[in-house]
């Protein structure tokens, strides 16, 4: 948990949502160690906890041994935290965070679920070590229906009962967000620019949109990860701004902490990446906001908009799908049609995707695992 993301963000919802439990938080020091520990949560450092990434499309031997020695340190120290703080329960934040914590948890006789937030390829080594442990943990909680699946077919019909789905929650801001009679239209993408997220794809897609019409701009929000490949993107994306003369109609803001900020510049959302998403924070923060987002129809997306009735979806790799969906929406961005639809976004979020729901069924979840002998 060096760095800050949806699943950390995942992590400071569930703790600050179930206030009848007691969290403590085995974590790297790094931004998100420094985040919790500024919202006053316990904290305990181990750093060989640090996830380890691939610089290509294989796990290499010297990467494989990385791995096995940071388990080896890490169910040390963890047995030694949890012989001192001795908790009923143990919560791996992630398929990583599992693998480091499960022969600690095994070890120490204590029960265990994994959170899963990613959709994995079911020949990739992250699959056989999914099948691993979910064979022998409590349960596997997964972020969306999508993940369910993928978890399912990995692990088989005969630990299928071990999965279930609770969606992320959201807060529901204040305000819906909504202006009337928009003169400037602001396009925007919220997250990591990096390759996945495919903003090149993105600002390939509207170009043309931001060329043809002087009312309409791009405002992106994120920072690039601290490895090789990611500086090198950035500067990519840098180039096409600059080699399409858009520096005054893209914006590059960087990282933003206040939603209010973010989401009151923008009017459209984009969430267009070119790997599966298995649940996409910005995309349910921007129809909190009320906001008009046009996403690729997969993963888990499609399970929060309804094509044309709270948001876009647009077939994955579909450039001039996306390019003709945008301009749809910047020509009748003040009709009625799509103010309704904006209305609809936030009532979604509103009635299936609030704070009150995710707490409410981690609270059902750890009471029932609990009680279980």
């Amino acid at each position: 948990m060096e760095s800050w993301g949806g699943g950390e963000f995942f992590l400071l919802n569930l703790i600050n949502g179930n206030d009848g439990f007691d969290f403590i938080i085995a974590s790297p020091t790094g931004k998100a160690y420094d985040k919790l520990n500024i919202n006053n949560i316990k904290l305990i450092k181990i750093n060989c906890l640090r996830k380890i990434f691939r610089k290509s499309d294989r796990w290499h031997f010297k990467v494989k041994l990385q791995i096995l020695l940071n388990i080896v340190f890490s169910v040390i120290k963890l047995i030694t935290a949890i012989f001192k703080s001795k908790p009923d329960l143990i919560v791996a934040n992630g398929n990583f965070a599992g693998l480091y914590a499960f022969f600690a948890a095994k070890l120490t006789n204590r029960k265990m679920i994994i959170v899963q937030h990613l959709l994995y390829d079911k020949k990739s080594l992250d699959a056989k070590v999914l099948a691993f442990l979910g064979k022998r943990v409590s349960k596997l909680v997964c972020v969306s229906n999508a993940v369910a699946s993928r978890t399912g077919e990995i692990l088989g019909e005969s630990d299928n009962n071990k999965i279930i789905v609770i969606h992320n929650g959201i807060e529901l801001p204040e305000k819906d967000g909504i202006a009337s009679n928009n003169k400037i239209i602001n396009i925007g993408f919220v997250g990591s620019i990096i390759r996945a997220k495919g903003v090149d794809i993105i600002l390939q897609a509207i170009t043309p949109v931001l060329m043809e019409n002087k009312n309409v701009s791009m405002h992106i929000f994120g920072t690039k990860l601290n490895d090789e490949d990611s500086h090198s993107y950035y500067d990519e994306i840098q180039s096409i701004i600059k080699d399409n003369e858009l520096e005054n109609k893209v914006l590059l803001h960087g990282h933003i902490d206040s939603k209010d900020d973010i989401y009151n510049l923008i009017d459209i959302l984009i969430n267009f990446s070119m790997v599966e998403e298995s649940f996409g924070y910005s995309v349910l923060e921007a129809m909190s906001y009320s906001k008009l987002v046009v996403c690729a129809n997969a993963g888990g997306i499609p399970e929060l908009i309804e094509d044309r009735k709270s948001g876009y979806l647009v077939e994955k790799n579909n450039v001039e799908q996306l390019t003709n969906t945008v301009n749809y929406c910047i020509e009748n961005f003040n009709s009625n049609e799509l103010l309704n639809i904006r209305k609809n976004a936030r009532e979604i979020v509103k009635m299936k995707f609030s704070l009150e729901h995710f707490n409410i069924n981690y609270k059902n979840l750890f009471n029932s695992i609990l009680q279980e002998k």
